[in-house]
């Protein structure tokens, strides 16, 4: 975090700083409650306790409220900052935080591929430029502050993914971060738990461009059904495209799966570009075109960026391929499983797996679906068959749903298993694994059970 003084945040928030309030240096910006340390500004949200004994064993501490709380009169007077109004003067802050900084901040969301394609980019960026960027896949609201916090002075650009579990996420996170690059990398059925209606989630989605007040650069995949279809003539900034659409100003050509990953090639401006990324899949390619059309807004050589993508170190547990005991081959995708997530594994185990390669899925339940979820886990069985999947293993109660639709669509009834925990699948694949076979997993369930099979699995 840049310091900037007391008087200068109160100013902005429209509060007039007293005498005692002026030339305080604030080094911290936080609204949880551990974090409050020297030279603090701690935002109270919901009417939480405030640490009173902590607080004034430390110096220059102060602390915005709504409400009083307990013990107040032990702290100075100048320590409380009472406002009417503590959202407002919360995102006021962080109006005036973000605008210290002319720097260029891209935003990414959509219903896959924001971790891999905000890795991707931080990966092409990092050599030449110090990038505040969002760690892993931790994209809940939450962490939008301490993101935010992170940009300084010698930050040169900011990639944070803008995700949503409920209405009114999108909003926030861009009044964070004022993104001036948005990018919405594909959309499908995910969330509708909280967000009930498949039309409101992908409204909430498109409520970036909102988010960029209609301007700046906007990047679309072209391809997506549900994106190219999007109603964007409120925007009025740039929109650049990829996909394999002939239209696409960042046009796939081709691309191919190799033993270690995928070769593709793009058509940009009448000439053709030809890279090679780390990780499986068609929907890896998408993620690294995403990546490359950002870089090349930002100002980067296509040439540097496709090369630096092709030292790209895959991202944990995204279709990730591990050498298993025995010479089974082990596939790693339990980031998480949604219907678009889960398709596209599928899809790409198939095309991997060799001609005497036994296709074992182990899935676990798809998160979030709502009312959506009957549909899609029959979608999702009907694939299953249709790939020739070889067998079946699901784990935990919901997941059996996959079952009976993927018997229908071909799955032999005697190749398909259910199990309730770890110790019971470790004895099952025991017995029961090959050489040559291929096992790939897929849960969005945080079940640690597949963690412990996976490593039990390995070589």
């Amino acid at each position: 975090m840049k310091t900037v003084l007391l008087e200068d945040i109160l100013t902005a928030m429209k509060i007039r700083p007293n005498e005692r309030q002026k030339g305080k240096r604030i080094q911290t910006v936080t609204n949880r409650r551990f974090e409050i340390n020297h030279h603090t500004l701690y935002f109270r949200w919901h009417d939480r306790e405030v640490p009173v004994k902590k607080i004034k064993n430390y110096k220059d501490v102060f602390i915005v409220t709504e409400t009083p709380f307990a013990n107040m009169e032990r702290l100075k007077p100048e320590q409380i900052i009472m406002v009417k109004d503590l959202e407002e003067s919360f995102f006021t802050f962080t109006w005036y935080y973000r605008h210290l900084f002319n720097i260029p901040v891209v935003a990414i969301t959509g219903t896959c591929g924001k971790s891999t394609t905000k890795e991707m980019l931080k990966h092409i960026l990092k050599e030449k430029y110090n990038v505040q960027a969002t760690k892993s896949s931790k994209n809940a609201d939450y962490y939008n502050l301490p993101y935010l916090m992170g940009i300084d002075e010698d930050t040169d650009v900011a990639v944070f993914e803008t995700a949503i579990s409920k209405r009114g996420d999108m909003t926030k996170s861009c009044k964070y971060f004022y993104p001036t690059i948005g990018i919405i990398t594909m959309i499908d059925v995910d969330h509708t738990d909280k967000i009930r209606s498949f039309d409101d989630y992908l409204a909430e989605k498109a409520k970036i461009m909102e988010g960029m007040n209609n301007e700046a650069t906007l990047i679309l995949n072209i391809d997506d059904p549900y994106l190219s279809s999007l109603d964007t003539s409120k925007f009025k900034g740039e929109i650049i495209t990829f996909g394999k659409h002939e239209d696409a100003d960042f046009k796939i050509m081709e691309y191919q799966h190799k033993s270690s990953g995928m070769t593709f090639s793009i058509e940009y401006k009448r000439s053709k570009y030809k890279g090679f990324i780390p990780g499986m899949g068609e929907h890896n390619v998408y993620n690294a075109v995403t990546s490359l059309v950002a870089a090349a807004i930002l100002g980067v050589d296509l040439h540097y960026a496709l090369k630096r993508l092709s030292t790209f170190h895959h991202m944990r547990s995204h279709f990730e391929i591990i050498e298993g005991r025995n010479q089974i081959t082990v596939v790693d995708d339990t980031w998480k499983s949604n219907p678009a997530s889960l398709r596209k594994g599928l899809e790409t185990l198939s095309r991997i797996a060799l001609p005497n390669q036994r296709k074992i899925a182990v899935l676990g339940r798809m998160a979030s679906l709502g009312k959506y979820a009957d549909e899609e886990y029959e979608k999702a069985g009907l694939l299953l068959g249709n790939l020739g999947i070889d067998v079946l293993i699901t784990k935990g109660f919901i997941a059996k749903d996959f079952v009976k639709p993927a018997i229908e669509a071909g799955i032999d009834p005697d190749s398909v298993y259910h199990f309730s925990d770890a110790d019971e699948m470790k004895k099952f694949f025991d017995s029961f694994l090959l050489p040559d076979d291929i096992v790939y997993f897929k849960t969005g369930g945080d079940d640690p059970d597949f963690e412990d099979v996976i490593d039990y699995l390995r070589s």
